[in-house]
């Protein structure tokens, strides 16, 4: 009887001591993603400025004719990436508010927080993309005229 109440409470304690584990992964895998979608905010960021300078840039630039239009679409690129930026920066503080504590004990709230952070994932890595494109194109245009 003693031996089998020592395999129980061994196993059990190898159950909890895995399942801490599992919970500390899960803890290090949302951490980890976090840093990558700031590290991408941090990146893009400073870019802010930069896009504001270059519509001021493509607004004298602005006429009928062909070239013109492709700097007034060059500077509605900027304008949607700007906005883009803010919009993202406004749902993802909602989502995830700062000093927020991100409790990984209710497993639910914890697999809800880890798919609304992959969702921002990918749309932090299209918000990088169109910024960078934006950005370059008008540039483009500006060196030509």
């Amino acid at each position: 009887m003693k031996t089998i109440l020592t395999t129980i409470t061994a196993c059990v304690t190898i159950l909890l001591m895995s399942s801490c584990n599992q919970l500390s992964q899960q803890e290090e895998e949302f951490d980890t993603l976090m840093h990558k979608i700031i590290g991408v905010h941090d990146e893009v960021m400073p870019k802010m400025s930069e896009m504001s300078t270059l519509i001021k840039e493509l607004e004298s630039k602005i006429d009928t004719t062909t070239t013109g239009k492709s700097h007034a679409n060059a500077q509605q690129d900027l304008k949607d990436s700007y906005d883009f930026m803010m919009t993202w920066m406004g749902d993802f503080s909602t989502s995830f508010p700062h000093g927020e504590e991100n409790t990984f004990e209710d497993e639910e709230k914890f697999n809800s927080k880890m798919k609304i952070l992959k969702e921002e994932e990918v749309k932090v890595n299209k918000l990088k993309e169109q910024i960078n494109s934006s950005i370059d194109n008008a540039k483009k245009l500006l060196e030509k005229s």
